[in-house]
């Protein structure tokens, strides 16, 4: 019998999206050999997307198509927390005439119909403010200059110490919150006028910041702190099997 049939099955089975900067790291060298590979974030969900949203190009693009009020839209799928690290950018192919545009990340039960920022569990960067929002769309945090037509505006999740930050064209504008939300996380943009037209990149061709040599720095920090703990743990064990108290 030829097993032709199982050779093209195995040939048809689609890697998961890696981008470069989380290749070789700990999600990468699992998801090789898992039966079930944990996916990242690759493109907008339609199906999570407010009725002011337009999703196009390859679902990559979005474009507002409301009448004033706030539309949101989420990711096909929630950032894990394997990866340590996320980064992704939106470039602002037209801002509107008012740059009315969040930026951020959500939970699946974030409402779809306020701006990133505005509503539980989510944290948005604004262009038309400068302002990022954590939760409440009553005052926000003085953060980073505006951004308008022609910007792009990245933002990374560290899950090894708990902070955002968000970057503008390819510039570091340092630390938004130094507290991640409980639960699964998706990026979430948000628009609210006339002609505001963005794109998404989560990795599928180069980010305008440097984030391979971020994300370096830090699976490299954290690889320090796991011998580090290890050696400390086995120290341990060594002086209670002595006898040896370690409380001075």
């Amino acid at each position: 019998m030829s097993d032709t049939g199982n050779e093209h099955e195995l040939m048809s089975i689609e890697k998961p999206f890696i981008p470069k900067y989380l290749q070789n790291s700990p999600l990468d060298i699992h998801n090789r050999t898992a039966e079930n590979p944990i996916l990242l974030p690759s493109k907008w969900n339609f199906a999570a997307r407010a009725k002011g949203v337009s999703v196009e190009r390859n679902q990559l693009g979005i474009e507002y198509i409301g009448t004033g009020m706030a539309a949101a839209i989420r990711s096909d799928h929630p950032i894990p927390k394997e990866a340590g690290i996320f980064y992704y950018e939106v470039d602002v192919i037209d801002s509107g005439p008012r740059s009315l545009i969040g930026i951020g990340f959500g939970r699946r039960s974030s409402y779809l119909n306020r701006q990133p920022g505005w509503d539980h569990s989510t944290i948005g960067y604004h262009g038309d403010d400068g302002l990022v929002f954590l939760e409440t769309g009553i005052r926000g945090n003085a953060y980073g200059p505006l951004y308008f037509s022609g910007d792009t505006i990245g933002c990374c999740l560290n899950y090894y110490d708990q902070t955002v930050f968000y970057t503008k064209n390819g510039i570091n504008l340092g630390i938004a919150s130094t507290r991640i939300f409980a639960g699964k996380l998706y990026p979430m943009v948000g628009m609210r006028n006339r002609f505001a037209c963005l794109e998404v990149n989560f990795g599928a061709r180069p980010f305008k910041y440097n984030i391979e040599y971020h994300a370096k720095t830090i699976f490299d920090k954290a690889n320090v702190r796991s011998r580090n703990k290890s050696v400390f743990e086995e120290v341990s064990y060594a002086m209670s099997d002595l006898g040896i108290s370690d409380q001075f």
